[in-house]
């Protein structure tokens, strides 16, 4: 269990954790610590020793004195060796302790690390970071899922600099939904510089195609943007397989790899095996029946034997 005002320690001192500590000392956290090996490497000596003590955080010897001096314990390190970290981390919890694990890595990594933390009698904390307050005034956005999530919640979510987002579930939960943002964020921004390529080199300013990109969706709330173009994607995949042959020589005219709209045409071809377009007898969907359509892919799926893929 944690406290009101909870001993807080990092496992690994990198940017996350330094800012996360400044926004907490600025809120009347009392004890902040921090573990980080690399501390007797330089040159990540001479960095951990300065934000240490900008953030006034106290660097403990060891994995295990860490661990024994505080309540909540957030690891913050590379994703690779997360799982790892956990697993020693597991041998100095004590019971109903805290572990929460912020960084990116497989969910599936996250399941275990919460049973290497659960079978000593901790708590585990998936936490996806959506948002980190770099400055005085910024919110982090925290999704916590796991058997430990709640406490996070109590320990974190009081600070004005913390949102605090409760997901029902198991560890690893949290980390999927952010792997599924990730699909979008990622190549929606590889999209874009195809884009700004593409148009810098057809001699068009990008400034006359933005406001082009938002008219088809000016009248929607931003959050159903999604499913707009999800619904059109599906029933009009057959269309859009074609029209994308055009965008495709035009491209490789101005010297640009079409290597964003090649995924396209082969995501459009894909859909169009299932001939949404004629299952709902060329009708688009309201925006709030889209789940109609992944039923309808699964459901034509099995009767025809196209693999989900």
């Amino acid at each position: 269990m944690t406290s009101e005002n909870a001993k807080i320690g990092f496992i690994g001192f990198g940017e996350v954790a330094y800012h996360f500590s400044q926004r907490l000392k600025e809120e009347g956290v009392k004890l902040i610590l921090a573990y980080d090996k690399a501390v007797s490497e330089s040159p990540y000596r001479e960095i951990i020793h300065r934000r240490s003590s900008e953030a006034q955080v106290e660097l403990t010897s060891s994995l295990e004195e860490l661990l024994k001096r505080s309540e909540l314990v957030i690891s913050s390190v590379w994703g690779h060796v997360a799982l790892n970290v956990a697993r020693e981390a597991a041998h100095f919890m004590r019971k109903n302790q805290v572990y929460a694990d912020l960084n990116n890595s497989a969910p599936s990594a996250k399941e275990k690390g919460a049973e290497a933390i659960e079978a000593q009698g901790g708590r585990f904390a998936d936490i996806a970071l959506f948002a980190l307050a770099y400055k005085p005034g910024q919110k982090s956005l925290l999704l916590v899922s796991g058997n430990g999530a709640e406490q996070v919640k109590a320990a974190l979510g009081q600070y004005r600099a913390i949102d605090v987002e409760v997901v029902r579930g198991k560890a690893g939960r949290a980390t999927t939904i952010k792997a599924l943002t990730k699909i979008y964020f990622l190549c929606y921004q590889a999209l874009s510089l195809e884009l700004a390529l593409s148009a810098r080199t057809a001699g068009i300013e990008l400034d006359i195609i933005e406001p082009l990109l938002v008219r088809s969706t000016s009248t929607l709330p931003r959050e159903k943007e999604l499913v707009f173009w999800l619904i059109r994607a599906g029933l009009q995949a057959e269309r859009k397989s074609v029209e994308i042959l055009e965008n495709l020589e035009a491209m490789k005219e101005w010297g640009i790899e079409p290597i964003m709209m090649e995924a396209a045409m082969k995501r459009f071809r894909l859909a169009a095996e299932y001939k949404l377009k004629d299952y709902f007898k060329g009708e688009l969907l309201p925006l709030q029946e889209y789940g109609k359509m992944l039923d309808a892919i699964d459901e034509i799926g099995r009767e025809k034997n196209i693999p989900l893929k």
